[in-house]
């Protein structure tokens, strides 16, 4: 949960400071806190030293607010048109890469020990593993990353950067015009569901699987991992399909929909007790549920732009940590008195309210017009004409 909690809270200075210093800058600051609190956590393998792991867990769990806006903005920032979607679905699938192995090391490293010095060393292997790595990350980050490309990829990059560099007026203004904009506060509650019952469902998985099978903590491990490599696999599928058709609200409500089947096949599987059928149902469920992450950046990025994206997304994932923080205590109280079948009917009564709200959404193709020679507020084309390479001439 510190996780989604850091994420409210450090979203406006992460904003500020992206916008500020672009994403080279802040994303070697995120690695850099990252590596930094990996190595904290070395240090705290005691049972009294709890408050060390915590600070460390802290740190890395502020660099959430970094990692979850970069995929729409460096596909923003780096890509053409008809290749936004499938980018911002590539650049997910690292992420969801990285979730996907902790869900399969994790049990296997850290066994369920009698002797806590036995758990200690366990833990200390499987942070020593986690700072090499990251440390690795953000050399590769200061050496490799770069912020801009030197000339604007689309034109509808170059003109939303005319935009922002003619407005100069920081995270208020823009704000103000996304508080007004319904599509987008409609976006911001289906999108907070969705997600919010994913990082419910990875955050109880185990309980709610050791409920029924003891002694399955590897196999519930071996759960949340097919489901995110389904999620991951679902990611580029629908990145792929929207860049080809660019019918976003079809596809959206058919994802939304599917997402709902997948969690009330689960929710059955479980309760039925039948293995084969909750790891298929795992797999049914990751590949719409996660696959929903990529399709909320770029419907997000359509009914916004020309917004920053990391202002647009930051307020898109501030909505889903405040919705994951929610159903993770209410759940996580329902399984503790009542069992898991509360939990199930909660979860699929939170999709089945996102997928009604997304049915009422309309279909509002901002970026994709302007690609189009559709002016919106905001947009400037008196002065400047931009070529097909994307150059500006005044």
């Amino acid at each position: 949960m510190a996780f989604m909690g850091y994420y409210v809270m450090f979203f406006l200075p992460v904003t500020y400071i992206m916008d500020r210093w672009g994403l080279r800058w802040t994303n070697i600051l995120g690695s850099g806190i990252c590596c930094l609190g990996s190595w904290i956590k070395v240090l705290s393998v005691s049972p009294d030293r709890f408050y060390v792991t915590f600070i460390g867990h802290s740190l890395v769990a502020t660099t959430q607010t970094v990692v979850q806006v970069l995929p729409g903005r460096i596909a923003a920032q780096w890509f053409d048109a008809n290749e936004v979607s499938t980018a911002t679905s590539l650049i997910i699938f690292g992420n969801q890469m990285g979730i996907a192995l902790s869900f399969l090391l994790t049990p296997i490293i850290v066994k369920n020990r009698e002797s806590l010095d036995d758990i200690g060393r366990d833990l200390s292997f499987l942070f020593w593993i986690v700072a090499i790595i990251l440390s690795i990350a953000f050399i590769l980050v200061v050496i490799l990353f770069e912020d801009d490309p030197k000339l604007p990829p689309t034109k509808t990059r170059a003109l939303q950067k005319i935009s922002q560099m003619s407005d100069d007026e920081g995270f208020k203004g823009p704000f103000k015009r996304l508080v007004k904009n319904k599509y987008f506060v409609l976006l911001c509650n289906t999108y907070g569901l969705n997600v919010g019952v994913l990082n419910a469902v990875a955050t109880l998985v185990s309980q709610i699987y050791i409920a029924h099978f003891q002694n399955g903590e590897e196999d519930a491990g071996r759960i949340g991992l097919i489901m995110i490599i389904s999620g991951m696999i679902g990611s580029v599928c629908f990145g792929v399909i929207i860049d080809r058709t660019h019918k976003f609200k079809e596809t959206t409500v058919t994802v939304y929909f599917l997402t709902l089947c997948g969690q009330i096949v689960f929710a059955v599987s479980m309760y039925l007790e039948n293995k084969w059928m909750v790891h298929l149902s795992a797999v049914f469920l990751g590949f719409f549920m996660l696959g929903y992450v990529a399709l909320g950046y770029e419907i997000c990025a359509e009914y916004t732009y020309p917004e920053s994206e990391s202002i647009t997304a930051g307020i898109l994932n501030v909505a889903n940590n405040i919705y994951g923080i929610i159903l993770v205590l209410i759940m996580g109280e329902l399984l503790e008195l009542y069992g898991d079948i509360p939990v199930h009917v909660g979860l699929c009564v939170a999709l089945l309210i996102g997928f009604i709200m997304t049915v009422l959404t309309k279909d509002v193709q901002r970026r994709q017009d302007a690609k189009k020679g559709v002016h919106y507020e905001g947009i400037s084309q008196v002065d400047t004409n931009i070529n097909h390479n994307g150059r500006e001439t005044n």
